[in-house]
């Protein structure tokens, strides 16, 4: 406890720098070895290495400086130093695809960091892929909850399960559905509603515009 004090001490008779996080203001009052005592909108924090609070997130720290990341963005922040007057978070990512044979739109993507071209399908409920996509993404299919749906080929029995990440562009969401067939008679991958209810879609003189919420 008396060292907790001594170095609290320390920091706050440190000098300080101070830079603006849109209408939030954090001020850097002192700085050590893996912690930083900062100002957030009025409210002091002790942030130690890796901890988050108010958005603020210490990424490494020194008595010299540290590395704050916000919103996405990491800043060095130095003590006496001003950092800038104003932080703007990140503009929102935005997809554009121009429509190929057909009409239709294609894009290449991500799921769990292994890349696949998909199909936009609007009028799919889910994610949807046929048994080698799955195994080539190495997704553990068995374990899914079962299902059916009926096809010119007749019924196919399929999985529903979980994406923990899937991309497109600089798009990104989180625990996707999908739905995977267990044969190969669905010949592309289609980007379903699971995740393109989470962006807002809209055309453009022909383009798909696809933005993240």
């Amino acid at each position: 406890m008396l060292a907790f004090y001594r170095l609290f001490t320390f920091i706050t008779l440190a000098c300080f720098s101070t830079f603006t996080l849109s209408a939030d203001s954090i001020t850097v009052k002192g700085l050590f070895g893996g912690a930083a005592l900062l100002i957030i909108d009025g409210q002091q924090v002790l942030l130690k290495k890796g901890k988050e609070k108010f958005g603020v997130k210490l990424i490494s720290a020194t008595s010299k400086d540290a590395v704050l990341e916000i919103n996405g963005q990491r800043q060095t922040v130095g003590l006496s130093k001003q950092v800038g007057a104003q932080y703007k978070p990140p503009s929102k990512s935005i997809v554009r695809l121009n429509s190929k044979l057909g009409g239709h739109y294609w894009t290449q993507g991500r799921v769990n960091g292994r890349s696949v071209k998909f199909l936009v399908d609007t009028g799919a409920s889910l994610i949807a892929m046929n048994l080698s996509t799955a195994k080539r993404l190495g997704i553990d299919y068995e374990k899914g909850e079962r299902g059916a749906v009926s096809t010119a080929n007749g019924v196919v029995e399929t999985r529903v399960v979980n994406l923990k990440k899937v991309t497109i562009g600089g798009i990104t969401q989180y625990n996707v559905s999908a739905s995977v067939s267990l044969n190969d008679a669905l010949a592309v991958t289609l980007l379903g509603n699971s995740f393109l209810s989470r962006v807002n879609l809209r055309t453009d003189n022909g383009v798909l515009v696809m933005e993240a919420k």
